[in-house]
């Protein structure tokens, strides 16, 4: 059986027992579940078990913001950061949500259903991997991912030339045997990172003598284990202040440290240099052995609680080498210079394999999401994947802080969807971003990064396409900034990927006079121009774009404001959608006569035109105009009360559907397609404020205005143009009782009535309207037989 949650988090470790928390605390209605694949939770605490593990951030930023830490060590062990994951687990009531042993393989989001499926199987025991139980399916309308971005079921080993000669043990520290007995050995730990330098230490104290190998040099900094501001500040102030005090004190320290790093980092360099020879033996050499060739925070700097690496140096029973590995000999390591270090036991501390989300496959709308081609949106979102967060931390300062604001987040985002009624919310990159300079969302250069580099999600160069490694710009952004920027809130059955304006064949951008206005231009001939209606877009002319260039040159356009044409300043008006024309013709290189074709607005939008134009005119097709009655449907007359108005644009699948559909006589015409491109359109603002601003200008409550009506026609009236007005016998927008106004206030004019036919005939009656459009032009407007080169 299937279980449907709102929330599906994956990973128990210390942000997904994060995620729980905030979830369960701030939203106390939404349903969930933490699926963990291993049989405990922790997550990376648990898995490593190496000696001397240990955190290597102070556990005041570390922990969580809403648990404070109350141990007095500032770092901390594996086992009492175990200890704080469980005891958050129990206090929180968290237990009956997670579902331990299950590993989660893939996760399909259907844009009908506006759910996530998520496929999982059970494991083994402790075991993150290998043969697979049983298949268990979740759903759930809001996938977080908590994972991490290590490969749980393996480290990264070098492959070392004569290791299976080597008659000692070799073990990795991901998957250290809990019997491994190294009292009184020699032990090589090959490495410089922070597990290494952790390692030291930890196993020198038990150990005959400890070597640490590297290729090269490492950051360390000597830190206090135990932080003595603190402590006096929890005995003098309740617990919770204190803890936020220290916490704010910290946050401030280590981002006050990264970025003297990356602004002055010979400076750090220096600071670094004097600490380390202040606690080495005078013969140690320093700069061999602790001077890297990148600056500090190009890499994690190690930090060493109470320089308890350099005491280990100093007494003794450790030390460091830097040498390059030529093989492994039976009893130890030759290395290049030819020395061998002998050895009982070698440690590869040699880092980490990269599995973003957990290697989660990903897929929308049966579209396979690949991670390395995806941009991150807020360091936490997928660019075009729905309902979903991934958490990845800071790798400057502690991974908490970060894991909080991602946890947060998805809380303000969940409120605000219910709040407003939306299913779905989807990050998209816009084109200048996704087309810019972009980098892996990770931009540390250690080796397990550099190695995995091509796998990683990427981010642009600003917010919030940038992960800018720094709580307090993250803060403003996550925690107090607003939500809307380059995403787009939505409903189920609605498309994940934004319609693309350029789509159709012939369509293209025009700038003109500082406004962007899209338009399309389809076959070779004499020039005919379409223009749209309210609410509507050049879309509405694909039909005839097909039918009508066998013959012609046909042009469209999107009228300022409608569509993906920008607004005009000001409020829009009959009159300066009409002036936007000849300077759109000129830019077409259309000097001669043009035949207007205009369906609803469109046909006053022609004959304003017309009036302030008349010798660009070749003739003028009418299809249900406004302009000829007074008479509206409901739906535009309640749009020039501005109020309800704006209640009335407020974007909605249903509303869409009911517009498009009462648009046709026969509402099969009102396709899925048109109805997502009218939903589409009616969420850009612009859009929106130009029917607003049309309706309130044309009509009133009662219906349309008759000043203008009046004085349009009067002055069409005294122009010798052809003109072919038409009309469908069922259209609910303005009645075919217009059809007989229209012939008497142009009794000139030609005239046609569709049978069954609604409110946008060159749809509803394709290659009917075409014949009858063509068949006008050619007995009116002889000049239209002549092509156009």
């Amino acid at each position: 059986m299937t279980e449907h949650v709102d929330v599906l988090i994956v990973g128990a470790g210390l942000s997904g027992i994060g995620a729980a928390t905030h979830l369960k605390r701030e939203r106390p209605d939404t349903s969930f579940v933490v699926l963990e694949s291993r049989n405990t939770v922790g997550g990376t605490w648990d898995l490593f078990r190496y000696p001397g593990i240990r955190s290597d951030s102070d556990m005041f930023t570390l922990g969580y913001s809403f648990r404070p830490w109350t141990d007095p060590k500032a770092i901390a062990d594996g086992v009492s950061i175990r200890e704080y994951i469980g005891a958050t687990v129990a206090d929180e009531g968290l237990a009956t949500h997670i579902r331990l042993n299950t590993r989660v393989l893939s996760a399909a989001w259907s844009s009908t259903t506006a759910v996530w499926t998520i496929t999982a199987v059970k494991t083994a025991g402790a075991k993150y991997s290998g043969e697979a139980g049983e298949t268990i399916t979740f759903t759930c309308s809001f996938l977080s991912v908590c994972s991490g971005y290590y490969r749980y079921d393996e480290g990264f080993t070098p492959t070392f030339p004569g290791a299976d000669d080597f008659r000692g043990t070799i073990v990795h520290p991901q998957h250290w045997p809990a019997d491994l007995d190294y009292a009184d050995k020699r032990v090589v730990i090959i490495g410089s990172g922070a597990t290494a330098v952790t390692l030291v230490p930890s196993i020198a104290k038990r150990a005959s003598h400890v070597t640490m190998l590297q290729r090269s040099p490492s950051y360390i900094a000597p830190v206090a284990s135990r932080d003595t501001g603190a402590d006096r500040l929890r005995s003098l102030l309740p617990p919770r202040l204190a803890f936020g005090l220290v916490r704010g004190k910290n946050i401030l320290t280590s981002m006050f440290t990264y970025q003297l790093s990356r602004r002055r980092p010979e400076l750090m360099k220096s600071i670094l240099r004097k600490a380390a020879v202040a606690r080495l033996p005078a013969d140690f050499d320093v700069d061999r052995h602790l001077a890297p060739t990148y600056d500090p925070w190009d890499q994690r700097l190690c930090a060493i609680p109470d320089a308890d690496l350099f005491g280990a140096i100093s007494d003794g029973s450790a030390e460091i080498v830097t040498d390059l590995i030529e093989r492994i000999t039976p009893d130890g390591i030759l290395l290049a210079s030819k020395i061998t270090l002998p050895a009982d036991i070698i440690v590869t501390a040699t880092g980490l394999n990269l599995l973003i989300i957990g290697g989660i496959s990903l897929s929308v709308d049966g579209r396979a999401v690949d991670l390395s081609t995806s941009l991150a949106y807020k360091g936490m979102m997928l660019s075009d994947v729905p309902n979903f967060a991934l958490t990845i931390g800071y790798t400057n300062t502690s991974w908490t802080l970060k894991a909080d604001l991602v946890a947060q987040y998805v809380c303000r985002l969940l409120a605000y969807m219910e709040r407003h009624g939306f299913d779905t919310v989807t990050p998209h990159a816009p084109e200048s971003v996704a087309s810019g300079p972009l980098s892996a969302l990770i931009d540390l250069k250690a080796g397990y990064i550099q190695r995995s580099l091509s796998t990683l999600p990427k981010q642009g160069t600003h917010t919030p396409w940038r992960l800018h490694q720094n709580y307090f710009r993250d803060f403003a952004l996550l925690r107090a900034g607003g939500l809307k920027r380059d995403v787009s809130f939505g409903y189920r059955g609605e498309p994940v990927l934004p319609e693309d304006p350029l789509a159709l064949p012939g369509t293209r951008m025009l700038d003109l006079a500082g406004i962007t206005v899209r338009y399309r231009v389809t076959g070779c001939g004499a020039p005919v121009l379409a223009l749209h209606g309210i609410g509507q877009s050049l879309d509405d002319w694909n039909e005839q774009h097909d039918r009508l260039a066998q013959q012609h040159t046909v042009y469209s356009l999107d009228l300022p404001g409608f569509g993906y044409s920008d607004r005009m300043p000001g409020a829009a008006s009959l009159a300066r959608l009409a002036s936007i024309l000849p300077s759109f013709l000129d830019a077409m290189g259309v000097s001669m006569p043009v035949a207007v074709i205009g369906n609803s607005l469109g046909g006053a939008v022609a004959m304003t035109f017309a009036v302030s134009h008349p010798e660009r005119i070749a003739a003028l097709v009418l299809a249900n105009s406004a302009g000829f009655g007074p008479q509206v449907t409901l739906a535009l007359r309640l749009l020039t009360v501005r109020r309800i108005g704006r209640l009335l644009l407020r974007p909605n699948l249903t509303s869409s559907t009911r517009t498009v559909r009462s648009l046709f006589y026969d509402t099969s015409f009102g396709t899925t397609e048109r109805i997502r491109h009218s939903h589409a359109l009616s969420r850009r603002r612009t859009h929106s404020q130009t029917v607003l601003d049309l309706a309130h200008d044309l009509g009133t409550l009662r219906g349309i205005r008759p000043e203008w009506r009046a004085d349009l026609l009067a002055a069409l009236t005294q122009l010798d143009i052809p003109t072919l007005v038409v009309w469908g016998d069922h259209d609910h927008v303005l009645p075919s009782a217009h059809l007989h106004a229209a012939t008497l206030a142009l009794p000139r004019a030609k005239s046609h009535l569709f049978e069954r036919t609604g409110h946008m005939p060159q749809i509803e009656r394709p290659d009917e309207f075409a014949a009858l459009v063509e068949d006008f032009l050619n007995r009116s407007v002889p000049a239209v037989r002549t092509r156009q080169g």
